[in-house]
């Protein structure tokens, strides 16, 4: 064993290195770092005739060239996870924020789909059956209530904003996001609000009563869309476009306007569909 250990290290010298002191090529230090490792673990310690006063074989551990190392994507993932803005202004604030109103619209849901339950199971009249106008109870029977698949809207919303929820407890936790998935939240929010401004006219317009919890989420969902949108816009987390980063920028400091107009036209819209129901309140009933 030795002597075929001996003849290889005295063919890889010759053929390979001229001078066993002289730098060696990077394949060439790779299989002598392999060779090396055989020799540890063999206990053996070779010297070649060819250069008998430095060994070729290295009894140490073993060094692996940069070649061996996992490589590493050259670019990295385009989002908000070290390469595109990781520690943007606000972070906590904005975690907070969607936290917040990602729990209020979740509760709504929670609260809709118990007394959904119990109003299919025994009757039991919902919380929210508080006078002819609101009625959560004739809502959740309609057909509108059931849009996708025969699915109750409130089982989405928990979905949904049980997403949203974790996402801004991520963020408060120090949780970085690629930038596809800022994209899909964005598309997320902005597809909920449509499809619950669309349950807003279907109550107001086709069902005739208004569900209490129901206009929670559609005030939340308005006012997280609208705020969120232009900071995400102005961080860059959506696009790297520096225009329309300005643009989020400038839209900003005035984004609550936008909510504020979302709710007043529902608002007005339901005091012109339900004229008595605002006396009605004043009143007491």
């Amino acid at each position: 064993m030795h002597l075929s250990v001996i003849s290889f290290e005295i063919s890889f010298c010759e053929a390979k290195l001229q001078n066993c002191c002289v730098t060696a090529s990077i394949d060439a230090i790779r299989a002598l770092s392999l060779r090396a490792e055989l020799t540890i673990r063999s206990n053996l310690s070779i010297s070649s005739p060819v250069c008998p006063e430095k060994s070729c074989a290295i009894n140490a551990h073993p060094q692996y060239s940069p070649i061996d190392a996992p490589r590493t994507c050259e670019h990295g993932r385009r989002g908000d996870n070290g390469q595109v803005n990781p520690t943007f202004r606000g972070r906590y604030a904005l975690g907070a924020f969607i936290l917040v109103f990602g729990l209020i619209s979740a509760w709504a849901a929670l609260t809709l789909s118990t007394e959904g339950y119990y109003l299919l199971k025994d009757g039991t009249q919902p919380s929210c059956n508080i006078n002819p106008f609101f009625s959560c109870g004739n809502v959740m029977q309609s057909e509108a209530a059931r849009a996708f698949f025969g699915v109750p809207n409130y089982f989405w919303g928990l979905i949904g904003w049980g997403v949203v929820s974790a996402t801004g407890a991520g963020m408060l936790a120090g949780a970085t996001y690629a930038r596809w998935y800022w994209r899909a939240f964005a598309v997320g929010m902005f597809v909920a609000w449509f499809f619950l401004m669309w349950l807003f006219f279907s109550a107001v317009y086709d069902i005739g009563f208004l569900c209490l919890y129901c206009m929670v989420t559609w005030a939340t969902q308005s006012i997280m869309l609208w705020i969120v949108l232009p900071w995400l816009l102005r961080e860059k987390l959506l696009f790297d476009s520096e225009k329309l980063s300005r643009i989020g920028a400038a839209i900003l400091p005035f984004a609550w306007l936008l909510p504020v107009a979302n709710i007043a036209g529902i608002g007005l819209a339901i005091i012109a569909q339900f004229p008595l129901l605002v006396p009605m309140l004043v009143n007491g009933y």
